[in-house]
């Protein structure tokens, strides 16, 4: 049994509720903000189906290998559009155009490589399970989950002062629930990309793709959440 994609399947399915949601809201108001929120988890949602397909899907370790190369790439995207919502609260616009296009340029940069170092990817089993992992490396995976964990750690605290900073006891709530969504998907990116390397690898790919299932539950919650009247 697929565990580890059946978990990132359901995670994707979250994300992708919690995408339709932003993208109808988007509709209604015509917010940036909440544009750049919808393409950030669509992007997410987009490389946790990626991930989904091995063993559901695909079984041929080529294809799961080029699979492992690509979706990083749709993380980049969405670090991209989910890092920029704080700089232009901040109407910091010089940086915001920095940021975004600096973190596409790595994102790129760090595909390109995968692609050029790329190997057919490494099936692992562990009775009644099965799983798959990339080749592409300790260090490469730790600037993934590096620059993933830091972007996460700052779009956190820019909520955490608004939070902090709000009378309004329903936004002051709202932005400490997605705070807590994010924070476990921060953990899910560190454990996947820089703790995935070390030898009990099944059991960090599990114990990441729950925190994906986590980390959806809180933030559809936080999305969801109502003003009481």
């Amino acid at each position: 049994m697929p565990i580890v994609s059946i978990s990132n399947l359901i995670s994707g399915l979250i994300f992708g509720i919690v995408s339709l949601k932003l993208y109808f809201s988007y509709r209604k108001t015509k917010d940036e903000k909440i544009r750049d929120f919808f393409l950030a988890f669509l992007f997410l949602t987009l490389s946790l189906l990626l991930l989904a397909t091995p063993g559901l899907v695909f079984t041929n370790l080529k294809i799961i290998g080029l699979i492992f190369a690509f979706y990083p790439f749709f993380v980049f995207l969405g670090f991209a559009y989910l890092g920029i919502i704080p700089l232009k609260i901040l109407s910091w616009l010089k940086i915001q155009k920095i940021f975004f296009w600096g973190i596409i340029i790595i994102g790129v940069l760090i595909t390109v490589f995968s692609i050029i170092n790329w190997k057919p990817a490494v099936f692992y089993s562990q009775d009644p399970f099965v799983y798959w992992e990339d080749t592409r490396g300790v260090i490469l995976n730790t600037i993934i989950g590096g620059f993933f964990g830091l972007g996460i750690l700052l779009v956190m605290i820019f909520f955490f002062l608004q939070g902090i900073k709000s009378e309004d006891k329903y936004i002051r709530r709202r932005a400490f629930i997605i705070i807590g969504g994010l924070m476990i998907l921060m953990l899910m990116g560190l454990i996947n990309f820089v703790f995935g390397a070390s030898p009990q690898q099944y059991l960090t790919s599990v114990i990441a793709s729950f925190l994906g299932i986590s980390a959806g539950l809180i933030i559809i919650f936080s999305i969801f959440y109502k003003r009481k009247k």
